[in-house]
């Protein structure tokens, strides 16, 4: 009976697991749309709206991040993979943040500089995005 009572430990911890990372992930991206759209309309850099919507991007991240080094059991299928999949998401997503930032400063520069950032950005979120898609495949979630 208490090799019963493991599994469902094990298994009810990778499903709550598996939930909080979805979660924390549409959290944060939610909050990066929100932030990139207020970004390219305008320079609303140091107004209180691009300034709450950077925080919440922000936070967001953190908690995507925490949520990342969450530890699945090997009774779930995939595990292994599965916990990369969380750490190549949450990097991606710190880096696609900075590039966001960065060509947001860019753009209210005039820095010629814009073109690559935001090649680079484009990169990064499409990278993200497929890795976010292999986790649901993976997950099921």
């Amino acid at each position: 009976m208490a090799s019963f009572s493991s599994f469902y430990y094990f298994g009810h911890n990778d499903d709550k697991a598996l939930t909080e990372f979805s979660m924390a992930y549409q959290n944060y991206d939610r909050a990066f749309s929100d932030l990139s759209a207020l970004s390219s309309s305008n320079n609303l850099e140091g107004t209180p709206q691009y300034d709450d919507l950077e925080q919440i991007a922000d936070q967001a991240l953190d908690e995507l991040t925490l949520k990342a080094s969450a530890r699945i059991s090997s009774l779930t299928r995939h595990d292994t993979e599965i916990m990369s999949l969380f750490d190549e998401i949450a990097d991606l997503s710190g880096k696609e943040l900075v590039a966001l930032k960065a060509s947001h400063y860019a753009m209210a520069e005039k820095d010629p500089a814009l073109e690559q950032l935001s090649i680079e950005l484009q990169d990064i979120n499409a990278r993200r995005q497929a890795a976010y898609t292999r986790f649901q495949e993976l997950s099921g979630n």
